[in-house]
């Protein structure tokens, strides 16, 4: 194998598959990345048994096509602190070399055919979608999704889809994030697709979209899913348990409605927050005609009241919430105003921020 790369492209290949690469493994193959020189491009592939990439690098020029396993780590330094434009990679006698205008680094290989074997995207997808949307909907639900829960389904987030419809939900138990919108196609038939996604995979597909216009293939296989960009193909085995029935978290009976513009009450919970603990991680929040007070407290700082004026239907309440848990949904919320709809001070609030997103939370107890 002998192939001419640009320096630049090459290390965003190696930079993105690099977040698979496994770091601590009694596989040394896991720890290195797969090149494969063929069709006018470079392929680099990694994978750590649970989640693989491939990554196109048409910015090559191949004199010889073949394939080669080398050390992720190594390869992607060499190339991140060389100071060349491009860089040539030939491969012989269980040896890389790579070369610059004024360097030479030769680094040992290992046999490509004992690299695992990564799924081919093969003929159709079931689901295309836009690239813009994805990434919406990926950063819509992904910061709820429980970080190591030891209900499994809860580690990942929910993709279904069916009649051009998609739909992503997660959970950690405290709060509930779900987002939906429209897809390009769909060859999914009456049954759908249904599907609980690692957060781990969709944080690196959120990566691998760089242009919003581009088009996201999807195929939904029964233990795993793939999703294919102009450049990349994300890999994934899914998440296995059983998803809880979500629609009978969120609130059908709410009386009270708060309808506030996002950005001032995120500030408003903001500022309020500043004044909360660890052990005191609750602001208290008075709803009336008047509009709504925040407060909050803590035995070693003191206190602070926010005034925030809104629109607000219903009895009086006064309910607690994690601040920071408000926060994350407002952040990602995609509309200039958003509701807050109540039933009683323990039951869960529903955040809605425009008629695709929203966002079930559980109160706080405050003393």
């Amino acid at each position: 194998m002998k192939v001419i790369c640009n320096r630049g492209a090459l290390l965003e290949a190696l930079t993105v598959c690099g977040n698979v690469v496994a770091s601590r493994t009694p596989k040394p193959v896991l720890q290195c990345v797969k090149l494969t020189a063929a069709d006018d491009r470079l392929t680099v592939s990694a994978t750590d048994l649970e989640v693989a990439i491939r990554y196109s690098d048409n910015q090559v020029q191949i004199e010889q096509a073949g394939e080669t396993l080398v050390p992720a780590d190594k390869l992607r330094d060499i190339v991140r602190e060389s100071v060349d434009d491009t860089l040539s990679i030939d491969v012989a006698n269980d040896n890389a070399n790579i070369r610059g205008q004024d360097s030479h680094f030769k680094i040992f290989t290992q046999r490509p055919a004992d690299f695992p074997a990564i799924p081919d995207f093969e003929g159709e997808p079931n689901i295309e979608i836009a690239g813009s949307l994805l990434k919406q909907l990926i950063t819509q639900t992904l910061f709820s999704a429980a970080r190591e829960s030891s209900r499994y389904a809860f580690n990942g987030v929910l993709l279904t889809a069916s009649a051009k419809k998609i739909n992503l939900v997660s959970t950690d138990g405290r709060r509930l994030a779900m987002a939906k919108g429209d897809l390009i196609s769909d060859k999914l038939g009456k049954e759908g697709a249904k599907a609980i996604i690692p957060a781990k995979a969709l944080n690196l597909l959120d990566k691998l979209i760089d242009d919003p216009e581009e088009t996201i293939g999807i195929q939904v296989r029964e233990n795993q899913v793939i999703f294919r960009s102009p450049s990349a193909t994300l890999t994934t085995n899914l998440v296995e348990g059983q998803f809880p029935p979500y629609d009978d978290v969120i609130p059908k009976d709410c009386d009270k409605k708060m309808i506030a513009a996002t950005g001032d009450f995120l500030s408003a919970i903001r500022r309020a927050a500043l004044l909360t603990t660890e052990e005191s991680k609750g602001v208290r929040m008075h709803f009336s005609k008047k509009g709504l007070v925040l407060t909050s407290r803590s035995p070693e700082s003191g206190e602070a009241t926010i005034n925030f004026p809104c629109k607000f239907e219903g009895a009086e309440i006064e309910i607690g919430f994690n601040p920071g848990f408000l926060t994350d949904a407002l952040k990602v919320v995609d509309s200039d105003e958003i509701s807050l709809e109540l039933t009683a001070p323990n039951r869960p609030g529903l955040l809605k921020g425009g008629p695709n997103f929203l966002y079930v939370i559980m109160p706080v107890n405050l003393q």
